[in-house]
């Protein structure tokens, strides 16, 4: 490699802010064009090179190139100063809120795009996998913990992140710390899929300012934003950072979207020790939602369908809109002695409400444009063929299939006139909360290879849950009854009539605390490092009913408080073979406590506590094989995960306890006498994830690189876990075996059964070049495998093939329950990914370009789906299986079709 006369270079790299040794940098050798990668976590570096060598260029990624004479640098420390034009970040900022959220309005799937960093694999997930739900090593999003200033973001009602408290704040990303899967934090336990930290430290930004303009055509349409990062005598500093998103519609019809996003934060330096910090974020947002629908509904209407709007008066009106206004004020207390002692204090306030808009009913027929009897289906099942209707059907569900709006005015309109309520009204499913939290974390280096991290947290939250009358739609007042079963929501106000700005349907309150708590040491050895860590996890909650339900003895007052401990404990070994070959082990046991949402099944219309309540547990490993080369990086990592005491909740309206009654062939309509709206608990689940990630990347020259990766997973149930179900308290659920509103179908036989996480197999490869005149381009393929639909799991009770008296139903077809039993594999499917960039350096700063082309082929695909559990039983589902086109078939989430971002950056 070298010349044989050499010289020894001794030196320390480091950041030319924080003071800290670089791990990982390159040494680009000037007189012979090649470079050399050295790594050593303790940043002590010895070089031996040609003696002819009089310059070297120092590299690392974010960093700029650093210059510097070898003869006169014998021994020294090289500072590498940051880049000023980080266009790496884009991507990553303005890709992510696309396939976020799923139908409800929840965010699905970041695992990936909030875990790129400097790992070829998580790199590729965060960029290249957009859009298709991949879920890195099949986890779920409550398995990531986020922080802001060291606050827990994770919501106690589902665990999942509150992103859209930070989404859209220009520039918060760019201090984000990211672990890897099991890695140590210094402010938390974490997940098995790691912590993304932020902070709104002032001083921890990069000064100057910044405009943004962007144009897109997948979530909104628009993004201006403007951020400033200043600084004012006696060491003060401050953020302000503004941006708007906007479009009246996103890849999906009628998707319009509307978000602000504002973030102003002062930071002052009481000395050169304590800072402290004052930050408010306020990020309102609505949003046009869209569904999931059959395959009839898709092959008429193309995958841009989106039944959940309509015309009036000329414009587009979607009548499901998710609407998040939720301020945070966030006050911090930092103390740092150099590399020695950090400690840092947070307390977080925040109060505003969630909303998701929807159509109710009790007066008139389902409203939804793609509702089952308004398709040609329907037609086609009934006992005498309506062909006439069939075609009828067909070509207005083709020619229009959305929300009619007008129809639902005139029903009210009619109603008016005799003096009737409205029978049909828009209301929001609302969940208001306030929440106090505080949070204590603290580093201390031990002696020089030594580090030790403790945190404890205190969160108490209260959350308001009911049903708000937007619009009466022209109606005089709506009857507070139920929409199926015509009970009365509130027996304290029986035929109650409520008005736009009420409250109805449903109305309660859960109070809930929590105390969490870890504790990690953390050691360097020239061959070794090592780090373990001890967390612990104590929270209770409380439901108050504020309504008297009529089909509900427990609906009203307080329940029992429900108290829960949860512990977590985890590992790390990494074996340094040479400075090129190394080898990682990652173990952790990991306690989780079900969220609010698994406690109370059915926390609508009962104080009711789950059964078999127990906490979640997930034991996870990993052992990576690393190999850094002069031009080529390797990551190997096979992990194993198992999860025991899981639960899943679900709402269906099923028929088939018990074998329905025949269709009325002189009605020729479906009967449903054995039907009822019930909440589904699958609890006591166990699930197995196993596979293999592959990272690598290849310098064919400084200019060009190759990229791979390979993600191979197995994901499924790996035993019989236990059904439940919950349904008002009525004649029809008592006759049908329901005690109390509960029936438990027992064993549900789902083992082996793969697991419904998006594609389980993925394989990319990407080129990528990097002009030195600053502009650059990356082309990538990725192919996606072994996607799955998500099973009905009533269809693997006993009550699939039994009569309501437990007897077997007479005359099945032993082939045929298999068949019903099967489940779906979704097609694969490969999309090809463009994007390129160009930046500047002008008198007054830095501008940059940058375009993304996903899906360059526009080619169609599903992301996931489910299968109906309309069909509860084996008499209901010969039915559906000898019917000319299914009724109730599996239902898809459909990927995008070519879409394009382009943002223009300047930076000043």
């Amino acid at each position: 490699m070298f010349c044989q006369e050499q010289s020894l270079f001794k030196g320390v790299v480091k950041d030319f802010k924080t003071n800290k040794p670089l791990s990982v940098f390159e040494v680009e050798i000037a007189n012979t064009n090649k470079q050399y990668l050295f790594t050593d976590p303790l940043g002590r570096y010895d070089l031996l090179l040609p003696t002819n060598v009089n310059e070297l260029v120092f590299k690392s990624k974010g960093y700029q190139n650093l210059r510097t004479t070898v003869k006169k640098i014998k021994s020294a420390i090289i500072y590498l100063k940051p880049i000023e034009d980080d266009h790496e970040e884009f991507s990553l900022l303005n890709l992510t809120e696309d396939q976020l959220e799923d139908e409800s309005g929840e965010v699905t799937n970041i695992t990936g795009i909030f875990s790129a960093s400097d790992d070829v694999y998580l790199n590729t997930v965060g960029f290249e996998f957009q859009g298709v739900f991949y879920s890195a090593r099949g986890l779920g999003l409550n398995q990531r913990a986020f922080l802001l200033n060291g606050v827990h973001q994770n919501r106690l009602y589902d665990d999942r992140p509150a992103w859209n408290n930070w989404g859209g704040v220009e520039g918060i990303y760019r201090t984000q710390v990211v672990t890897e899967p099991l890695g140590a934090s210094e402010k938390t336990f974490g997940g098995a899929l790691g912590v993304t930290s932020l902070t709104t430290r002032a001083s921890e930004y990069r000064k100057g300012s910044r405009v943004v303009y962007a144009r897109s055509d997948r979530t909104y349409q628009n993004k201006v934003a403007l951020s400033h990062v200043g600084s004012m005598p006696n060491q003060w500093y401050y953020v302000v950072s503004a941006s708007r998103r906007w479009g009246n519609q996103g890849y999906r019809t009628g998707t319009f979207y509307e978000a602000n996003s504002l973030m102003l934060s002062v930071e002052k330096y009481i000395n050169t020790k304590n800072s402290f910090t004052a930050s408010f974020l306020y990020t309102p947002n609505r949003r046009g939602m869209a569904g999931a629908y059959t395959h009839e509904v898709y092959s008429l209407k193309g995958n841009s369908y989106n039944g959940n709007w309509g015309f009036q008066h000329g414009n587009k009106r979607n009548a499901r809109i998710r609407t998040i206004e939720e301020p945070i004020l966030l006050f911090t207390h930092t103390f740092k002695n150099k590399d020695k002692t950090r400690w840092e204090n947070s307390l977080m306030l925040q109060k505003g409400s969630i909303g998701y808009s929807r159509l109710d009913y009790n007066g008139g027929t389902n409203p939804d444009a793609a509702y089952y009897q308004k398709m040609p289906s329907y037609w086609l099942s009934r006992n005498t063929v309506d062909y006439e209707n069939v075609y009828r059907y067909q070509q207005a569900f083709f020619n229009d299939g959305q929300l009619d709006w007008n129809s639902l005015y005139q029903a009210n309109a009619e109603m008016k006139a005799i003096n009737q309520n409205a029978a049909y009204v828009l209301y929001d499913d609302k969940r208001a909360e306030s929440r106090i939290q505080l949070n204590s974390n603290i580093t201390q280096k031990i002696k020089q290879n030594g580090q030790f991290n403790a945190s404890v947290e205190y969160r108490t939250t209260r959350s308001e849950n009911y049903a708000e009358v937007l619009d009466l739609l022209g109606g005089i007042g709506y009857l507070d009854v139920a929409s199926f079963t015509l009970a009365q929501s509130d027996l304290n106000h029986p035929n109650r009539v409520v008005k736009e700005g009420d409250r109805f349907k449903y109305n309660y309150n859960i109070n809930s605390s929590s105390i969490l708590g870890f504790a990690q040491v953390g050691w360097k050895e020239k061959k070794f490092e090592w780090s373990g860590a001890l967390g612990a996890f104590y929270v209770h909650h409380q439901r108050e009913g504020l309504y008297d339900y009529e089909n509900n003895a427990e609906a009203q007052g307080k329940n029992k408080k429900v108290s829960l401990w949860a512990y977590q404990a985890k590992g790390e070994l990494l074996y340094k073979l040479s400075g090129r070959q190394l080898f990682n082990f990652k173990t952790a046991y990991i306690q989780k406590t079900p969220s609010v949402k698994q406690i109370f099944p059915n926390a609508r219309v009962s104080n009711a506590v789950l059964r078999n309540l127990a906490t979640e547990n997930l034991f996870s490993n990993a052992l990576s094989y690393i190999h850094r080369g002069l031009n080529y990086n390797l990551k190997l990592t096979g992990y194993y995960n198992l999860q025991t005491n899981v639960t899943e909740t679900g709402f269906y309206f099923a028929e088939g306890f018990g074998t329905a009654a025949d269709d009325n062939p002189n009605a020729g309509d479906l009967q449903n006498e054995n039907g009822l709206f019930v909440q589904e608990v699958l609890n006591n689940i166990n699930k197995k994830y196993m596979g293999l990630e592959l990272g690598t990347s290849y310098n064919i020259s400084s200019s060009l690189k190759l990229t791979g990766v390979v993600g191979l997973g197995d994901y499924m149930y790996s035993n019989n876990p236990n059904l439940l179900l919950y349904t008002e308290d009525v004649s029809s659920a008592q006759n049908l075996g329901f005690v109390y509103g509960v029936k438990n179908l027992g064993t549900t036989h789902i083992k082996n059964k793969k697991l419904s996480v998006g594609p389980q197999q993925a394989f990319s490869i990407m080129l990528a070049y990097n002009d030195p005149d600053y502009w650059r381009i990356r082309l990538s393929v990725n192919h996606f495998r072994n996607s799955y639909a998500d099973i009905a799991p009533i269809r693997y009770t006993s009550n699939f093939t039994n009569e309501v008296n437990g007897t077997p139903i007479a005359n099945m077809n032993q082939q045929l329950v298999t068949l019903f039993r099967e489940q779906e594999q979704l097609k694969n499917f490969t999309f090809i990914n463009l994007s390129g960039g160009k930046s500047w350096r002008l008198n007054t700063g830095y501008l940059s370009l940058y375009w993304n082309v996903q899906n360059l082929l526009n080619i169609q695909y599903n992301t996931g789906g489910f299968a109906s559990s309309r069909a509860a039983n084996y008499s209901e589902q010969l039915k559906e299986y000898n019917r000319e086109l299914p009724l109730f078939g599996n239902r898809y989430f459909v990927g995008n079709g070519r879409t394009f971002f382009t943002g223009l950056y300047y930076s000043f």
